[in-house]
């Protein structure tokens, strides 16, 4: 083969790498761009909003409190409807660990949330009404108030079961008021740390 064949061949492959090395570059540029966009990579909270939600602690069978718990929903979310599914969740495998735990029975579901501008009702399925003594029954109900007053600081709150106003929960009878109150009750002697407990 010729010199000037070898030449000419030579050009020929320098050529075709030159644009592939430009198509790829190029493929790199859009492939950041559109992760840029839709916030694939750069910032996956991105979209979210952080709320709190309360469940129990115990230091032994005279000493619980309520602690706060970090959650992330949607944005586009309803801050109520967001905070209390998470609550009925319930807590992740490693706060159990922690010994967090809910007095919130399993099951229990929001059916619904009418939001006004100055009142807020939920309404919860009977399961919320399931089991438990008054101590049960009093940091459940601490539980769903102290949520909503997080996330909801100004607004009344009412509460229905399975559509129905109620007065009272559990056995021994736990005293509700319409629109809720902060009870007075055991556990706030034992409240002893708000901190906020990372998922």
């Amino acid at each position: 083969m010729e010199k000037k064949e070898i030449m000419k061949y030579f050009r020929l492959i320098l050529c075709a790498l030159c644009i592939l090395f430009s198509t790829a570059c190029s493929y790199v540029y859009d492939l950041e761009e559109t992760s840029k966009s839709k916030n694939l990579i750069f910032n996956k909270d991105k979209g979210l909003k952080e709320i709190k939600v309360y469940f129990t602690k115990s230091l032994g069978a005279e000493e619980i409190f309520l602690v706060p718990t970090v959650r992330k929903i949607p944005s586009e979310d309803s801050i109520i409807s967001g905070a209390l599914t998470e609550l009925f969740l319930g807590p992740t495998e490693l706060e159990e660990r922690k010994g967090i735990m809910t007095e919130i029975p399993i099951g229990t579901r929001l059916i619904k949330v009418e939001e006004g501008s100055d009142e807020v009702l939920i309404d919860l399925s009977n399961q919320f009404l399931i089991g438990g003594g008054a101590a049960a029954m009093q940091l459940r109900y601490l539980q769903i108030y102290k949520t909503l007053k997080r996330v909801v600081p100004k607004k009344k709150l009412y509460l229905n079961v399975e559509g129905k106003s109620i007065k009272t929960i559990g056995g021994e009878g736990l005293e509700i008021t319409q629109p809720l109150t902060m009870i007075n009750d055991y556990t706030e002697k034992y409240e002893k740390i708000d901190e906020d407990v990372q998922p």
